[in-house]
């Protein structure tokens, strides 16, 4: 492995340490960019008592004109950051602050940029997020906090609330999305503001006539989704199974296979990403708790072609993975990105080609710019602080009779916080960090 690879990569921007430190520290950071109260930062379910969990970063992605990057973090908050005009321009690193925050009561299982998302038309910037117990939600980057639309997924047996663990906008009808959940793929139309799915694709087996009734079907939570530019939907699952559904996700069952394999590299805990490669033809198929990436000719042999060895991601922790062009790029519990080349190009087993230490902890997203010009890593772990004195209610302090003294127990609780705090026992880095090359 080349890892004094021609092509290695400059930090151009971070974050620095805006989200070094627990929930409770970050949002006092973040409140100070805007002057915002401590009140209106912190959760709103968990007001009373310090938050000790590390805010790591959970996901990050580029919208498609490349002008924005969307994270999802440990303190159920979105984030978007415009790029500057200058980030290639030094000095550098550049300092990165979110341009506003979406702040959700409850945690997100998954998020996704409108196709058409364009920095110059306002109405095009937008963005879905699926929060645990409630609707599917669609905002804009440029409100903070604000709804847009609403999408409702019930269970019509039991009326409780759905949470998709896996979106993705339809490629040839941007009007329309699907959402993975429990044994189905959901079809909502954006334009329906507070209306259900227009359609539900049961993935399970069916007794009655089509393919599904000869038993090509799977159970489990539909946890990842991916479009071919053929036009050819994958939906894998946390159950290691993968469905293709032709065109354009709205056709037939083109087929169901497993990828569960009793090879050590390989074997893994259910499926989080399915990637295809530009020709759509390979089908790259990630999994959680796996030190491996699968590799399958879906258009040729229908069989797997390779293992990408070496990802070094046993974790029930999602790490992304990003293909661009012919190359698979994977961060990894060590902090470190890794490049595999040649994607379709061999059978077997494959090591990284080259290598870069990106961040001190885990990194949990790769991903790079639409151009392939930039890459964006984001980074973090569940790591727990320990206990620390409570803060005072703050809605117990408003309703005070004394304002004097509601402000003297406010700035108290701040300067508890910042001074009880203490180190996680483990090195911690939650970081945002782009790369040039």
């Amino acid at each position: 492995m080349d890892e004094t690879h021609h092509c290695q990569p400059q930090l151009v921007g971070a974050t620095g340490d805006l989200y070094q430190g627990s929930i409770a520290e970050t949002a006092i950071k973040e409140a100070a960019l805007w002057s915002d109260s401590l009140e209106s930062s912190l959760s709103p379910t968990k007001r009373s008592q310090i938050q000790n969990e590390c805010n790591y970063f959970k996901s990050a992605q580029w919208s498609p004109d490349g002008t924005t990057i969307l994270t999802s973090s440990a303190d159920n908050t979105l984030r978007s950051f415009i790029l500057p005009a200058d980030l290639l321009t030094p000095p550098h690193p550049q300092q990165l602050q979110p341009y506003a925050v979406h702040r959700s009561p409850e945690p997100l299982y998954a998020t996704a940029f409108h196709p058409s998302y364009n920095l110059q038309e306002p109405s095009t910037c937008l963005t879905l997020a699926s929060p645990r117990s409630l609707p599917i939600r669609m905002s804009s980057p440029f409100t903070a906090d604000r709804i847009l639309a609403s999408y409702p997924l019930v269970s019509p047996t039991t009326e409780a609330w759905i949470a998709p663990h896996s979106l993705l906008f339809n490629a040839q009808e941007v009007k329309t999305f699907f959402a993975g959940s429990e044994s189905c793929v959901s079809v909502f139309d954006v334009n329906r503001d507070g209306d259900g799915p227009v359609t539900r694709m049961h993935t399970t087996p069916s007794r009655r006539g089509g393919a599904a009734a000869q038993g090509q079907g799977m159970k489990g939570i539909v946890s990842a989704l991916g479009m071919s530019s053929e036009g050819m939907l994958a939906a894998g699952t946390y159950s290691k199974w993968v469905g293709l559904y032709d065109g354009f996700g709205r056709g037939g069952n083109a087929g169901v296979f497993s990828v569960g394999t009793e090879d050590e590299v390989e074997r893994g805990g259910g499926i989080t990403q399915v990637l295809w490669s530009v020709c759509g033809r390979y089908l790259c198929v990630v999994e959680r708790a796996s030190d491996g990436v699968g590799i399958w000719d879906i258009r040729g042999t229908g069989k797997r072609l390779a293992c990408l060895r070496g990802r070094n991601a046993r974790t029930q922790q999602r790490l992304s993975v990003e293909v661009m062009g012919g190359e698979v790029w994977a961060g990894a519990l060590d902090g470190v990105v890794r490049v595999w080349e040649g994607l379709g190009m061999v059978e077997g087993v494959m090591d990284p080609s080259w290598e870069f230490r990106a961040h001190e902890d885990a990194v949990s997203s790769t991903t790079l710019h639409p151009s392939g010009s930039v890459l964006a890593t984001c980074s973090g772990q569940r790591h727990s602080y320990p206990p620390i004195r409570q803060v005072v209610d703050l809605d117990s302090e408003s309703d005070s009779d004394s304002s004097s003294s509601s402000s003297s127990s406010s700035m108290n609780s701040q300067s508890s916080i910042s001074g009880s705090s203490q180190r996680p026992p483990h090195l911690t880095d939650n970081n945002l960090k782009l790369w040039a090359f």
